[in-house]
Parts: C-alpha cells; sequence; structure tokens
C-alpha cells in the first residue's frame, strides 16, 4: 500500500502553468524586412503544414488529419511548444477553394474557405504568421493531383482575387504559386518571361496546352480587391534559380513583395553557400526572402526520393544544418517541410502531439528552441 509522508511546513504547489500564446495581428514588408505593427523586424522561422493542399480533391477532408479538419487547439499548442516558431506555410489547392465541379462538393466551396479562414485567425491566435499557398491547380475541368508547371488563366487569378476578399485582416502572407517551372528550363529568357507574363503551358493534370498567368496578373488579382497584404513569388525551376528575379520581378503597387525560394538537398543548381552568397542576397539587399520549403539532409538523390524517400533516408546535420545555419546568419526567414506525422523522411513530428522525429525533427526543435 502506498505510504503517505506528512512534512511539517511543507506545501503542495501546482506545476506552473504555460504562458498563453501572444497573438500576432499584422505583418507588412518595410524595405528588405516583414515587420509587425509596431514595425519591428520579424524573422519567419517555423514549417510547413501540408493536406489542405490533396485532401480535399481526393475526397479525404479539408486536411490531412485525423477527422479531415484544420488542427485544432491541441495540435497548436504542441506547435508553439516548439521552441520560437512563429510561421507556418499552407499549401491551398485552387478547385477546392473556388468550389469548382472537380473537387467533392463535401469539402469544397464555402465550406473549404471557411475552414482555412478559421485557421488563419487561430494560427494567429497561438502567435504564428499564415503563409497561404497556391499549391494545387488545374487548368479547365481539371483534377488537380498534381502540381502544374504554372498558375492558370482559367482559375489562379480568381482564386487569388477570392482568397484576398476572404482573408482580409490578420498576420497573413500570400505565396502566388508553389514551384514555378515553365518549360521545365532553369535559366532561358522564355521561361523567366513567361514566369512574369504568362504563355502556353503543357498542363501536368490534363496533358492539354493551357494559358498560364503570370506572376503580375496573380499580383494584380490580389490589388484589385483593395488587399496590401504581402505577397512572394518563387523563383523558376521548382523555386531554386533565382538570379533572375529581380530583372523580372513583377511590379507591386502596394511595395510588399518578397521572394520565395526552396531549398533541398537534391536542388541542382542552388544548394550551397557559394550559390546563397551568389543568387540570394542580391534579391535579399531589396526585398525580404522566405525559404517556403525546406527540407532535411539526404541520403538519395531527387530520382529516388520521388520514388520513396523513408525515415531512414535522412541524416542529421550536413546540407541543412549548414544551409539554416546561412539562413539565420544572414537574416532570411525560412518554413521547414513538413510539421505531418507521415513516417517518411519528410517528417517533422511522429504524431500531432508534436514528438519530434529522431532526425529531421530533433533538429529543427532544437534550432527552434535556441533561436
Amino acid at each position: 500500500m502506498p505510504v503517505l509522508l506528512l512534512l511539517a511546513g511543507c506545501t503542495a504547489t501546482a506545476p506552473p502553468t504555460p504562458a498563453p500564446p501572444e497573438p500576432i495581428d499584422a505583418i507588412t514588408i518595410a524595405g528588405n524586412q516583414f515587420v509587425d505593427k509596431n514595425g519591428k523586424t520579424l524573422k519567419l522561422r517555423g514549417f510547413n503544414l501540408s493536406g489542405a493542399e490533396y485532401a480535399c480533391i481526393e475526397g479525404d477532408g479539408f486536411f490531412d488529419t485525423a477527422d479531415g479538419r484544420a488542427p485544432g487547439d491541441k495540435i497548436l499548442e504542441a506547435m508553439r511548444g516548439w521552441g520560437q516558431a512563429n510561421a507556418v506555410r499552407v499549401p491551398l489547392n485552387e478547385q477546392c477553394w473556388l468550389g469548382l465541379p472537380a473537387a467533392p462538393p463535401a469539402f469544397a466551396g464555402e465550406k473549404y474557405r471557411a475552414e482555412v479562414s478559421d485557421f488563419v485567425r487561430r494560427l494567429n491566435a497561438y502567435g504564428f504568421v499564415a503563409i497561404l499557398d497556391l499549391h494545387r491547380s488545374a487548368p479547365a475541368d481539371g483534377v488537380s493531383r498534381e502540381q502544374e508547371p504554372m498558375p492558370d488563366r482559367d482559375h489562379s487569378p480568381a482564386f487569388w482575387q477570392s482568397v484576398a476578399s476572404t482573408v482580409r485582416t490578420g498576420a497573413v502572407v500570400f505565396d502566388l504559386f508553389n514551384e514555378p517551372f515553365p518549360f521545365s528550363e532553369p535559366d532561358t529568357e522564355r521561361a523567366r518571361q513567361c514566369w512574369r507574363d504568362g504563355c502556353a503551358q503543357q498542363s501536368v493534370n490534363t496533358g492539354k496546352e493551357y494559358q498560364a498567368a503570370g506572376m503580375t496578373e496573380l499580383v494584380a488579382a490580389v490589388r484589385g480587391t483593395g488587399s496590401r497584404t504581402p505577397l512572394l513569388a518563387g523563383g523558376i525551376f521548382w523555386a531554386e534559380k533565382m538570379d533572375g528575379w529581380l530583372k523580372y520581378r513583377p511590379e507591386d503597387p502596394a511595395g510588399q513583395l518578397g521572394a520565395s525560394f526552396h531549398a533541398y538537398s537534391f536542388n541542382t543548381y542552388c544548394m550551397s553557400p557559394e550559390c546563397y552568397d551568389r543568387d540570394l542576397k542580391p534579391i535579399m539587399a531589396t526585398v525580404p526572402l522566405l525559404a517556403g520549403e525546406v527540407g532535411p539532409s539526404l541520403r538519395s538523390g531527387k530520382d529516388d526520393v520521388d520514388r520513396d524517400c523513408p525515415a531512414r533516408a535522412v541524416r542529421s546535420g550536413g546540407w541543412s544544418a549548414e544551409t539554416l545555419d546561412w539562413f539565420d546568419r544572414n537574416g532570411a526567414s525560412w518554413t521547414a517541410w513538413s510539421w505531418n506525422p507521415w513516417g517518411d523522411c519528410w517528417s517533422l513530428t511522429k504524431d500531432w502531439g508534436g514528438e519530434p522525429t529522431s532526425a529531421w525533427g530533433k533538429e529543427l526543435r532544437r534550432r527552434l528552441a535556441a533561436s
């Protein structure tokens, strides 16, 4: 039987109550920095929360969670427990947001918009800047199951017009299009001109030619609503090739445009501090830069990763530590891929309670705790 010890003069004390999160309600761009409403510089660091770009179109829910809903307070509290994380990038689906015929009605249109909008409000309440990203799209009546090389003129401007009209307040950034890859070309004038102005492209989802909308058109769609929300434009060749970004960047009448770069250990052209010094520093001297997706150090190359990427493919430190050190040292913002318990090489977490994976998750959590 248990033994009870009564010690004179001692009183039981409850464990300390964690401090409540400090909400954030605004973000803007001033020069080459993100700032809050008081003008204080914000270095965004955090993670992606994948799911809303594919669960809805596959008929499984709004998000890839156990109940198909946007992550609730327990998950947000777990995210809050990851040190100084202050940003969550949320990939979205064009068909589901607009309620197009390709999207299952149960998870599309007003229902999808309400789910995402409420998640943005709750992210802000927990101190996270929400970065909304157009991740999946498809022209005409296509089903957005794969990434397209460019946004489509059929729906993408309407998507951003609707997002800007729906999400009018809060600490939000709009990432205009995930990983553009016009013509799959890394260094041609026609790829960069298409990125800025639009052109004819071949759809991955329909197999047919479609008219792509350029970044200029998407900026105009947002600004036409009166929104001054900060925008991001990712470079060509899957947001990796950034050396032509300043020359070809679209004009933003609000002066609220930043750059987005994606960093993976299998990048072809830009995966070293030498490239970051050469291609990213000139951009960062002019506008803020977010590395919207940062992956782990992998033992596999891109072809192997596309086929299968188990958790054992991740090695601690190495390329990822060197890259994140460069971002932190030079003032770049970043969001790692991804805070999802998939059980593969991309997973930062083992479960929705936020237990970090043994390599990638622990590496990120240590870095965020120390920042």
